[in-house]
């Protein structure tokens, strides 16, 4: 399974790029650019082999097929995609505490506990990685940064809440996972990602949220991001119910990283943008 890089990019040139490999259950997303050249940007998805166990299909069919993703690079980030996460307020959760906060929010927690840190909620992301996979690409990247999809979402959208008026509701959309993250005053006051198959599931959540924080159906706002079918699918059925619908603002400087950005998952832009 060979992915194709830009003629730029190669083992002598790597080391001018940020990369970024994306795991997810579905797949693994690559994608790099170099920040001294504009229009760089590019971005690779490959499909998860269901036929086999996720970090066979990770060694045989990816890593060791491609040779770019091992090179040594500017710097490399392993993005992980994953509901098992929850937030703590970093003086209070010390490093050996962690695992156990896992333990405590969700019944089988990832063996491997790992923190990224909010600036501005003094805050920690606490998160759990499939064990195999994180020693695995420990091992085969040059010093990667681990961290959990949700955190460049909360970073910019923090930001994007300080431009409105009301309180505001963000929802992004994967395939079959959403992320809801509302704020009030610019303050973060919810943030969650659920499972979903069927539309009813993903209306319900979405709902049930609103409700649960007090957004008002006539001044509060809803913006959507990710899948835009379905975007368009929901918002037919949200409009009965919230008055102010739109698309998440994407921030200006993606657009000078090349046009391969818009295809990239919400999550993979955005931290693009705040590296």
């Amino acid at each position: 399974m060979i992915i194709s890089v830009p003629d730029t990019l190669t083992s002598d040139s790597s080391g001018k790029y940020i990369m970024s490999i994306r795991l997810w259950s579905g797949g693994l997303s690559f994608s790099a650019h170099n920040p001294s050249e504009g229009q760089s940007f590019f971005f690779r998805e490959v499909e998860f082999n269901r036929t086999r166990p996720y970090i066979e299909w990770l060694k045989e069919d990816v890593f060791f097929a491609n040779e770019c993703l091992t090179w040594t690079y500017k710097r490399t980030y392993v993005l992980y995609v994953s509901q098992q996460y929850t937030l703590a307020p970093e003086s209070l959760i010390p490093e050996k505490q962690r695992p156990k906060l896992l333990s405590f929010n969700f019944p089988v927690p990832e063996k491997r506990c790992l923190a990224n840190r909010l600036e501005e909620e003094k805050a920690l992301i606490v998160f759990g990685i499939n064990e195999e996979n994180y020693e695995f690409c420990a091992r085969s990247l040059t010093s990667p940064i681990f961290t959990h999809h949700i955190t460049s979402q909360l970073i910019t959208l923090k930001k994007q809440s300080r431009n409105g008026k009301t309180n505001q509701m963000f929802v992004v959309l994967h395939r079959r996972m959403v992320d809801i993250i509302c704020f009030s005053a610019s303050e973060l006051v919810f943030v969650n990602s659920f499972d979903f198959e069927q539309l009813n599931d993903l209306l319900y959540y979405i709902l049930c949220v609103w409700k649960q924080t007090g957004m008002n159906q006539l001044n509060d706002a809803l913006f959507l991001a990710g899948d835009i079918s379905l975007g368009t699918r929901i918002t037919h059925f949200l409009q009965a119910y919230i008055q102010h619908i739109g698309r998440m603002e994407i921030p200006a400087k993606a657009y000078l990283l090349g046009g391969e950005i818009l295809q990239a998952p919400i999550d993979l832009l955005l931290l693009s943008v705040c590296e």
